[in-house]
């Protein structure tokens, strides 16, 4: 009998363990639920919990990266026959890549059904491929939109009537984050160093960036706001790319240079140049360095890309596609994406981020009138 008990204990034991493992696997209750994570009850109904304010349900799924797990999913499964994305701007940027990674991540996840078409359509600060798309797509199913901070300040420097508000937020996907860096033999070592000099010397310390306006100028503004000088005490140097900044730095012709990490990463890695801090909320894994925050200068800035619909579009279309793209974002293809191009999830969806939008026009608005552009 009392082997009978041991073994009984054991098995009990046992059989706990195996039962509590999975629950202390974090189930997300109903109250909590997104897209993806993992749930307790099969049938139990998360009410307006998807991105787009629609019900959640819990299920085994039956496809994409989720396949054979029970995850909250949409009650209303998103599918989209095709998609006609516009690109602003030349094959292979920014632009261009995040359209087609994420293109190919829906179609993984299941919810877009056959590839995606592409126009590119580059000129004038991106209003080429915006004018298009208001003027040529307007009311049409199918079609999108990808844009960013650069197309907001291109809207801005060309001093066209229209606007991106105009068309239809669906989704603001990622980010990429600001680094400042400087020459491998510079005496500055930290970013309180560079800061430090910038104040005693203002506009005799030349700052190198990308294009007036855009996200390097846009950092380097708020960077000297942040440590309580204006804009007349910035001498920025501008330039058409990374390479071009960097050049400037080992000539000495620029003491500092604002840019994207991929801009700087291969020449930080190589120890050419000297990475003094990052644009961040919170450190980047992948990115060896300090936030400009940590180091005293107390901002963020991010270069985000998202994706527009046509004006005239329906709530009901709007928040199809914000479920379809909620659904790729959370895939495997996508998060490999962010970690391949040491991208940042930037998610804001439908109406908040089209309030968020305009207030983002609103900034850079007051950015070129500041700067006299």
């Amino acid at each position: 009998m009392k082997k009978i008990a041991i073994a009984a204990t054991t098995l009990a034991l046992v059989a706990s363990t195996i039962t509590l493992a999975p629950a202390a696997n974090a189930n997300t209750r109903a109250e909590n639920a997104r897209y993806g994570l993992a749930c307790a009850t099969s049938g139990q109904v998360a009410a307006k919990r998807g991105a787009d304010g629609s019900d959640l349900i819990c299920k085994v799924a039956p496809q994409g990266s989720y396949k054979g797990k029970r995850v909250w999913q949409y009650a209303k499964w998103p599918t989209l026959k095709g998609l006609d994305v516009l690109v602003p701007a030349g094959a292979g940027g920014g632009y261009d890549t995040t359209a087609r990674r994420m293109m190919e991540s829906m179609k993984a996840e299941g919810v877009l059904l056959s590839d995606a078409t592409y126009r590119n359509l580059p000129g004038a600060g991106g209003t080429t491929g915006l004018s298009s798309f208001l003027n040529n797509d307007t009311g049409k199913a199918g079609k999108m939109l990808v844009m960013g901070f650069a197309l907001v300040g291109g809207v801005q420097s060309t001093k066209v009537s229209f606007k991106n508000s105009d068309t239809v937020a669906a989704a603001r996907l990622m980010g990429e984050y600001e680094v400042v860096v400087v020459p491998a033999n510079s005496p500055y070592k930290t970013l309180a160093d560079l800061v430090k000099d910038i104040k005693a010397k203002k506009t005799a310390l030349p700052i190198a960036g990308g294009n007036l306006g855009g996200i390097d100028h846009y950092t380097a503004v708020q960077m000297y706001e942040s440590i309580g000088l204006s804009i007349k005490d910035l001498n920025y140097l501008v330039y058409s790319g990374g390479a071009q900044v960097t050049t400037s730095l080992l000539n000495g012709t620029a003491k500092a240079g604002i840019s994207g990490w991929g801009e700087f990463q291969a020449q930080v890695e190589a120890g050419t140049l000297r990475l003094l801090g990052i644009s961040s909320a919170k450190r980047v894994a992948a990115i060896p360095t300090k936030t400009f925050t940590e180091q005293g200068v107390k901002m963020v800035s991010v270069n985000w890309r998202g994706f527009m619909l046509p004006k005239g579009t329906s709530d009901a279309d709007r928040n199809l596609v914000i479920r379809a793209l909620d659904v790729a974002r959370n895939g495997d293809a996508w998060k490999a994406n962010l970690k391949k191009y040491v991208w940042s999830n930037n998610w804001l969806a439908g109406k908040d981020y089209q309030n968020w939008l305009e207030g983002e026009e609103a900034k850079i608005k007051k950015l070129y009138t500041d700067l006299g552009l």
